[in-house]
């Protein structure tokens, strides 16, 4: 067992000057799976297949270090959102594991827990590190995600991981400096599961899928700059090769009912029948429904059968909900406030903050989602918004009027004023 002195790469005692990771450029996603396209890996791999992609050492330099983490662990010393924590370890990668792995520790406690051969797991450091949030909602953005990404670091010593489970999200690991083996199946033991999951003998195939026994395995050692993106329900234990520092950019799907919910919420409200209940009776019940109450819980199960049906053959219905989840999800500290206007020069460059630039017509109206919210814009600006959302990426006023008068749809001062509207949500920036 090799033995690593974690004090030496974390204590804050060495704490130095904030590093400025590189701006996004809107290609996070492509620059991630590289050389696998990202329509290949939307249409092959992504919650279908397990996937090993290796890369070179210096591939993700620009993502995350160790000085990095030294950054975050000191931010989150103030940090009151649940979502960020602290837990370790001591298990090593066994092929079977009691489900309670985990204990909760706090940040003085890291390089103690390391010292002694823990894992310790910082959950959604994204929250401490303000790249990284950013970094997962482009990434979130350019995959069309409607559910929440957030991203776990695992710090590992030698000999020290997490035993056989599978998660209920799709789980990418991406490391950053070291080593660690994992041991993983092919293919998920069962599609989304609800929950994760420890492997143990006592458990029901019925409940949880295939078990590991009867599902094919690989083996890989992952080095700096390599890849494993693995599907929701994928059975896999992993161990540190001397020190590991990864971190794992997790994908947790949102029910789409939910996002259906308040749309037939709506519709429930204006109707009476709804509203009321069911009717009251002054019988007793003694082994059979009432027929007043069967006769309207089938009257409303046609009615809800109805309006999914018409929701369903009309997709504009569904629109906005699918709009909705695209926005930002929660566990990223970056809340855009209201900008005021800067004065600026001709010359001024612009670019979109987050791009892709994503907007749908619906309604007589192009909708941008954008920040927990949907910005709606006239139909009009169309050829100036397919230009923001295009190369080369920065562009300037002048330019932009230039484009839209050709098109004579908008006047000077009404460019102007969406273009100042733009700014002021975060949409743009000055470059």
């Amino acid at each position: 067992m090799k033995i690593t002195d974690f004090r030496s790469l974390l204590d804050n005692g060495s704490f130095e000057d904030p590093i400025t990771p590189a701006a996004l450029n809107g290609h996070e996603l492509s620059e991630l799976i590289s050389p696998i396209s990202c329509e290949e890996f939307v249409s092959t791999y992504f919650s279908k297949v397990s996937l090993n992609v290796e890369g070179t050492s210096k591939k993700f330099n620009h993502i995350f270090s160790w000085e990095r983490l030294k950054q975050a662990l000191k931010r989150g010393e103030s940090i009151t959102d649940k979502h960020y924590n602290i837990t370790a370890s001591f298990t090593g990668g066994e092929d079977s594991g009691d489900p309670r792995v985990m204990i909760d520790a706090y940040h003085s406690q890291v390089i103690e827990l390391l010292n002694a051969g823990a894992t310790v797991c910082i959950s959604n450091i994204q929250i401490a590190d303000p790249f990284l949030a950013k970094w997962a909602l482009a990434i979130r953005a350019q995959l069309n995600f409607s559910g929440t990404v957030g991203i776990n670091c695992y710090i590992s010593a030698d000999g020290s991981g997490l035993p056989m489970h599978y998660d209920s999200r799709v789980a990418t690991s991406i490391q950053i400096a070291g080593k660690k083996r994992w041991r993983y199946a092919t293919k998920p033991a069962k599609a989304w599961p609800s929950s994760n999951e420890v492997y143990n003998e006592g458990l029901n195939e019925s409940e949880v899928g295939s078990l590991p026994d009867d599902m094919e395995f690989r083996e890989v050692e992952l080095n700096p700059g390599d890849m494993l993106c693995l599907p929701a329900g994928v059975w896999h234990s992993a161990r540190g090769i001397g020190c590991s520092l990864a971190l794992n950019l997790s994908f947790s799907p949102l029910n789409y009912l939910d996002q259906l919910m308040p749309f037939l919420k709506k519709y429930a409200t204006s109707n009476p029948d709804w509203r009321g209940g069911p009717p009251v009776i002054a019988e007793k019940i003694q082994g059979n429904i009432p027929q007043e109450i069967s006769t309207y819980m089938n009257e409303r199960l046609d009615e809800f059968h109805k309006i999914v049906q018409k929701a369903f053959s009309n997709t504009d219905e569904l629109i906005e909900p699918w709009l909705t989840s695209l926005t930002r999800a929660p566990y990223t500290d970056c809340t855009t406030q209201l900008r005021s206007i800067p004065d600026i020069t001709p010359s001024q460059q612009f670019k979109v903050t987050d791009p892709p630039l994503r907007y749908i017509e619906f309604q007589n109206r192009l909708i941008i989602s954008f920040d927990n919210d949907l910005h709606r814009f006239p139909v009009n600006l169309a050829p100036m918004l397919q230009r923001l959302s295009s190369a080369p990426v920065s562009f300037t006023i002048p330019e932009i009027l230039s484009l839209q008068h050709e098109s004579n749809s908008l006047t000077q001062n009404e460019i102007i004023h969406y273009m100042q509207v733009l700014y002021k949500f975060g949409i743009i920036n000055k470059v």
